[in-house]
């Protein structure tokens, strides 16, 4: 991850926002930076969440977004694991 850095909003849903105890985060990404950097960069600190990387759906401004998806300046992330219930 190289260049300038750049602000986004992170979205926590379901067992995702119980391993980080919050339902969003601002944090600062660099220019090159892919939504599984992002995801790998939280679950550094995380091992709750780290345990859910192999199952995780993301989204970026409301559209399914793939690991290796580039980012942009003031996008919304959502981390989606899977739910289940009746």
């Amino acid at each position: 991850m190289a260049g300038a850095e750049k602000k986004c909003k992170v979205l926590f849903f379901a067992a995702a926002a119980q391993a980080m105890d919050c339902r969003e985060k601002e944090i600062q990404f660099a220019s090159d930076a892919t939504v599984g950097d992002v995801f790998d960069s939280l679950a550094q600190g995380c091992e709750s969440l780290a345990i859910l990387s192999s199952s995780c759906a993301f989204a970026i401004d409301g559209k399914l977004a793939h690991r290796k998806t580039i980012l942009h300046d003031g996008c919304t992330i959502a981390i989606l694991p899977p739910v289940s219930g009746g």
